[in-house]
């Protein structure tokens, strides 16, 4: 997608954008695929051109595919393994939590994978799946919705839709068996624990209250987890995670993954903290939270989430993942109702979700000689 089309060849679309005041951008997520741009709204109908003749057709060519092939090898390189435990809990934690290949495979891919990936590959992926009926175009700014919605039919309508591309069935049942590995890092001089348990769909009631909880146990030095790990029993060093952390917010298909890192000292076992981590869940499980702690968690949860859609690229991006997983761009505008009404006991419903039994963990320590 950055690397030309027949009407406008490589380097157009960067130069067009820049010459403008702006800037592109791409990312994949586990359920969506991005492409944004910021840039002036004189730009708009530039921009629009330009997007939608990148999805009218691509510059297909073996130079282009060895290209782009060579910029992921060395995103993996920079970002799997130059780093010292292996960025486990994207890659490895999935494989060990998830049944279908949909949820669990890693989204980089392996180097054979990327090799053995061919040109009629990403053609039939592209004529697939890179067409309008299959996008959702989001426009934040000082612009017109009715000049939006004429420039978006001028460009995007004459592009024919595609064949009809099923949808995959992302739903898992809770897990039934714990699991725990244990894996050396060669690079790494402390220990780091990953867990990981399936959630549930992200119109089940549990949903928003699971958001909380990661806010809960996970951000900030009154999160459950640093007075209880950190503080308390001296045994983590680090801590990160939450619900859905790969997608962000409640935007998911399917189910998701609910994520606790831990790093922690050399001397521990990752059993022991994984015994103090159930203890700190348990304790929510029985006990609920206090009004305070989590009209607290409320605030946080929605000051972040205005922060976000402040700028108008983030407004822009929450708008589009909101049309194409619930369908509508208003659903944006539940997640406050669904945050407020979240009680003591929903969160003690939604602990749950964590116990050890339904849990996928993966530990990361350093070679035996370095210990």
């Amino acid at each position: 997608m950055f690397e030309g089309t027949p009407r406008a060849g490589k380097g157009v679309f960067d130069r067009v954008c820049e010459g403008s005041g702006g800037s592109n951008n791409g990312q994949t997520r586990p359920d969506v695929t991005l492409y944004v741009v910021d840039a002036p709204a004189s730009a708009l109908e530039r921009i629009l051109f330009l997007e939608a003749d990148r999805m009218s057709g691509l510059s297909f060519g073996q130079e282009s595919l060895d290209n782009q092939r060579d910029v992921v090898k060395e995103e993996i390189l920079v970002n799997v393994r130059d780093d010292p435990y292996g960025l486990f809990e994207y890659g490895e934690l999935p494989l060990a939590l998830f049944e279908k290949w949909e949820n669990a495979h890693d989204g980089y891919g392996d180097f054979h994978d990327l090799d053995a990936a061919t040109l009629a590959d990403v053609e039939s992926f592209f004529a697939a799946f890179y067409r309008p009926d299959n996008a959702v175009l989001a426009v934040a700014g000082d612009v017109g919705a009715a000049d939006v919605f004429a420039l978006a039919e001028r460009h995007f309508g004459p592009i024919p839709r595609g064949a009809a591309c099923g949808r995959p069935d992302l739903s898992e049942p809770p897990r039934a068996e714990p699991v725990l590995l244990v894996r050396e890092a060669p690079l790494a001089r402390t220990p780091a624990l990953a867990m990981g348990w399936r959630m549930p769909e992200r119109v089940r009631p549990d949903a928003a209250p699971l958001m909380l909880l990661g806010e809960l146990l996970h951000n900030g030095r009154a999160s459950r987890l640093y007075r209880g790990l950190v503080e308390g029993r001296e045994i983590a060093t680090e801590l990160s995670g939450g619900f859905n952390p790969f997608q962000g917010g409640v935007w998911y298909e399917g189910t998701t993954l609910f994520l606790s890192r831990v790093g922690f000292r050399r001397e521990v076992p990752a059993e022991s903290v994984l015994a103090a981590f159930d203890e700190e869940v348990a304790r929510i499980a029985r006990d609920g939270v206090e009004a305070a702690e989590l009209a607290r968690v409320k605030t946080k949860v929605l000051a972040d989430t205005w922060a976000g859609l402040e700028p108008r690229l983030g407004l822009a991006i929450e708008l589009a993942q909101a049309t194409a997983i619930a369908g509508n761009p208003e659903a944006l505008l539940d997640l406050p109702r669904l945050v407020e009404a979240v009680t003591s006991d929903d969160l003690r419903r939604a602990a749950e979700w964590l116990a050890p039994e339904r849990r996928a963990a993966i530990a990361k320590v350093p070679p035996k000689g370095e210990r």
